[in-house]
């Protein structure tokens, strides 16, 4: 299916960046001590649920996904799942200290201090298979796979399918957990925890350096030197200056990760239940519950105990399994501690189907 972001179909956008990608190409890569005035930003968005194309996949080494069919644009609805899309910058990586890109994942809110590294693709020595892309040649225009030139300018990254390490692990292990045999081991794609369903989650990308001395594995440091080194502590002094290349400068999101509608109503439930002030989640200055396992469209009602009508929420999301509550009533007012009754309706397949619930709030 074409699926669409913010009014552009995907047809139409990979137009915009096959167009984005030849201007790139045509840009001479920038020698170190001009790099300020030239180093690109990363163009990246993002996408719920499980974006399918050539470059995503799952679990697998491929040498080079450029020398695959392109697989038609499509979104997999999978539970906690996210997708980051971006484009490959061909002046970065004709330069002669890019070693890779990297990818970071934040949740609940842009913060580039909590910042989790949860995939590499990187072409440092140790690294081969973090890299399944073409590399640029060496005029920095031509993408080259197997010798032939190749398309895969845009990097789609699944989360989690395509997050974590690769690590040598055994096929088969004794009873002390050893491996049974002299090189009875595989490489294996080893994940970090998350995402989570429902919370607003970011991406940043940033570039890895390449390693020359030290095996270490870094962004890579490109100092701002513009404006006669306005912006660095010593003036002269690179190494004082604010790094240009760094996460909020290519930052993505927020997404949110979800299991996908359910027909099924009697899985429908509310988290946090109970909920008590100051959830983690909460946004800043204000509270919410997530209605959770939601079908495609659904109409919540939220009653007192006496039996008033508190507020009404309307679903409607093909992608997206909740829908939140803002704990404040039909008249905008905040909603009192106590026990309330929600009720849940749907039509599904042509008959109406109703499931009711408590939940509590403790403020």
């Amino acid at each position: 299916m074409n699926s669409k972001i913010s009014g552009w179909s995907f047809p139409v956008l990979r137009g915009v960046i096959v167009a984005l990608a030849l201007v790139a190409g045509a840009v001479a890569a920038p020698s170190p001590v001009h790099a300020a005035s030239a180093f690109p930003s990363i163009r990246s968005w993002t996408i719920a649920g499980a974006f399918q194309d050539s470059s995503s996949v799952p679990g697998q080494f491929v040498r080079c996904v450029g020398s695959m069919k392109p697989r038609p644009d499509s979104i997999r609805v999978e539970a906690r799942a996210a997708s980051l899309r971006f484009l490959r910058d061909r002046a970065a990586e004709a330069r002669p200290d890019f070693g890779g890109y990297r990818i970071y994942r934040m949740v609940n809110a842009p913060d580039t201090n909590y910042a989790v590294l949860v995939r590499r693709f990187s072409i440092n020595p140790g690294s081969e298979l973090t890299w399944s892309f073409s590399r640029v040649d060496a005029q920095g225009v031509d993408l080259i796979c197997k010798n032939t030139v190749v398309h895969d300018s845009v990097v789609t990254f699944v989360d989690p399918d395509s997050n974590g390490s690769w690590q040598k692990v055994c096929r088969r292990r004794d009873s002390q957990g050893r491996c049974l045999s002299v090189g009875d081991s595989v490489f294996a794609l080893i994940a970090p925890p998350g995402p989570h369903d429902g919370f607003k989650t970011w991406y940043s990308i940033t570039y890895e350096k390449l390693n020359t001395t030290d095996q270490d594995y870094e962004d890579l440091f490109v100092p701002d030197t513009l404006d006669d080194f306005a912006r660095c502590g010593t003036h002269g002094d690179r190494n004082t200056c604010p790094n240009l290349n760094n996460k909020l400068r290519n930052l993505a999101g927020p997404v949110e990760p979800t299991g996908g509608p359910t027909a099924n109503l009697e899985r429908v439930g509310v988290v946090p239940n109970p909920y008590r002030g100051g959830e983690v989640w909460d946004p800043s200055g204000a509270n919410e519950v997530h209605f959770i396992n939601l079908p495609t469209t659904a109409t919540i009602k939220i009653y007192t105990v006496a039996g008033d009508l508190v507020r009404e929420l309307h679903h409607s999301d093909t992608v997206r399994d909740f829908e939140r509550w803002d704990l404040r009533s039909g008249a905008n007012q905040q909603v009192a501690s106590g026990i309330y009754i929600y009720r849940v309706e749907s039509n599904v397949g042509g008959r109406e189907f109703t499931f009711q619930n408590r939940m509590v709030i403790i403020r």
